[in-house]
C-alpha cells in the first residue's frame, strides 16, 4: 500500500502518519498545522507532535525529507543541571530509537529518521516510543530534577 515506486518519499510518509493517527480514532487533518506537516498529539501528560521537514544533508547530497517525533518533557531545571545533563547523557546510553536534546530551554525526546525507505512498522515504533516514554519520563524527571512544563 505505502511502497508504490510513483509515490514520493514525502508523500508515503505522509500517507502512513495519517493512516497511523486514523487508528487512534482520531482526525488527522483536525490535528495538522495547516501551515505544515506538522501533526500534534498527546499521550497522559505528553504532548508530542509528528513532523516532516527537509533537512540538508550538504553539497554532495541535498536536502531530504525526514521525519521527527518530538515530545516536550519538561523545561530546564533551575538548578542542579549539571546531575540533570549527566541523568538525560545516561539515560541516553541506555535508549534505543530515542534521545533526550534541548531546545532552548526545554527538553525534548526525540526520534529523526529520513522518509526515504521507511515503512509503517518503523513509523510506528518511532511514534509508540516517544509517546510512551514521553509520558514516562516527564513525571519522573519533573519531580526529581524540580522542572515544570
Amino acid at each position: 500500500m505505502f511502497g508504490r515506486s510513483d509515490s514520493s518519499p514525502l508523500d508515503t510518509s505522509m500517507k502512513m502518519i495519517e493512516k497511523l493517527i486514523k487508528e487512534w480514532n482520531l482526525d488527522p487533518e483536525k490535528l495538522k498545522d495547516k501551515q505544515k506537516n506538522l501533526w500534534y498529539l498527546k499521550q497522559g501528560s505528553a504532548d508530542f507532535h509528528i513532523e516532516i521537514f527537509k533537512y540538508n544533508k550538504g553539497q554532495n547530497y541535498g536536502e531530504v525529507d525526514c521525519i521527527e517525533v518530538g515530545a516536550i518533557i519538561m523545561k530546564l531545571p533551575d538548578e542542579n543541571i549539571l546531575p540533570f545533563y549527566r541523568k538525560l547523557l545516561e539515560l541516553n546510553s541506555t535508549s534505543v530509537g530515542v534521545y533526550f536534546a534541548l531546545r532552548g530551554n526545554l527538553v525534548m525526546l526525540i526520534s529523526t529518521r529520513e522518509c526515504e525507505g521507511i515503512d509503517y512498522q518503523e513509523l510506528k515504533v518511532m511514534v509508540d516510543e516517544v509517546r510512551f516514554f514521553a509520558d514516562y519520563w516527564d513525571d519522573i524527571l519533573m519531580k526529581e530534577f524540580g522542572g515544570t512544563k
